[in-house]
């Protein structure tokens, strides 16, 4: 990727952020909706992050978190001939993430987002670091929110969105290999992630303590690995969440996630599909803001039939106005 189209890239980027604000300075200001979180039927919901939010809803949050890659093969099984074979290296890599996000209400139908945040992986010994490396991921998300059908209990929301990741992956193993091979791999390679997508989110008010949510999205961008082809994705997620402060009058809610997505942000290989399961718990008596604690395990499946686990754990705070 060359160096004027990075740049073309970053302009663009900062030029869509700038008629963002720009809109969030011209937009009304629905003062009977500041302060609140979005309620259905009776039943407040919990922000998460696999099915996000259906809900235009001026908002800024925060999710800090880490975790550890389990049963990652850095370098795979090895036929020295004369029945003799060298077992697979496995290891563990270590995980880490911060995500900044303001979406504001344009018109009760209408919202729009941006959104801040990377993620970073490495190993945790010398044979991790040499065989994997260190990778960086930071960039950007910005989209629109559009309301499609709402009554007391339902919402359907339809999405379009943009992202763009500045990836950078130091790794040693890789050149040391081109450098054998005579094929030229660097010891640092960077560049940017392009990626486009749309799709529904839907949220269903069961009653005060139980609601559900729903998301199915659509996309086709770069890949995770620098190089690849173009690739569609999808993301798909539901989620179910009781809160007990109505009925036992304790200000707890937990909601209990699941999703499938294809080539997840921190899957870092090409052909990665991304089964996730998560349970959130937060703090609910408050109308005006979240504070919640993640954890959640990923099953990535890897196109050569090789899987490896992710366990993560975050904090997140999320203020309503």
């Amino acid at each position: 990727m060359s160096r004027t189209s990075r740049r073309t890239r970053a302009a663009f980027g900062m030029g869509t952020v700038g008629v963002l604000l720009a809109a969030v300075a011209a937009a009304p200001v629905h003062a009977q909706d500041q302060g609140r979180r979005p309620v259905l039927g009776g039943h407040r919901f919990v922000w998460n992050p696999l099915t996000e939010t259906p809900f235009a809803q001026t908002h800024v949050r925060n999710l800090t978190g880490g975790g550890k890659f389990t049963g990652v093969e850095f370098v795979p099984e090895i036929d020295l001939g004369d029945g003799r074979v060298l077992a697979p290296i496995r290891g563990d890599l270590l995980f880490a993430e911060l995500e900044f996000e303001y979406m504001h209400r344009v018109q009760p139908w209408l919202g729009v987002w941006a959104r801040l945040g990377g993620i970073a992986r490495v190993g945790t010994d010398t044979g991790a670091l040499l065989a994997q490396g260190v990778t960086a991921i930071f960039g950007y998300d910005i989209g629109w929110l559009f309301r499609l059908y709402h009554n007391d209990r339902f919402i359907l929301s339809g999405i379009a969105a943009l992202s763009d990741d500045g990836v950078t992956d130091v790794n040693l193993l890789r050149w040391v290999r081109g450098v054998i091979a005579e094929t030229g791999d660097p010891l640092v390679s960077a560049g940017p992630r392009l990626r486009g997508r749309t799709g529904l989110r839907a949220g269903w008010g069961i009653n005060e303590s139980w609601g559900m949510q729903f998301k199915s999205e659509l996309g086709y961008g770069e890949s995770t690995v620098l190089g690849s082809d173009l690739e569609w994705l999808w993301d798909h997620a539901v989620s179910l969440s009781y809160d007990l402060y109505p009925a036992k009058d304790i200000p707890l809610g937990f909601t209990l996630s699941g999703a499938s997505r294809s080539s997840p942000r921190e899957g870092g290989r090409p052909g990665v599909r991304s089964r996730d399961f998560a349970l959130r718990t937060a703090f609910t008596a408050s109308g005006s803001y979240l504070i919640a604690l993640d954890t959640s395990w990923n099953g990535l499946d890897l196109a050569d039939g090789d899987s490896v686990g992710l366990v993560r754990a975050g904090l997140a705070l999320q203020l309503f106005f």
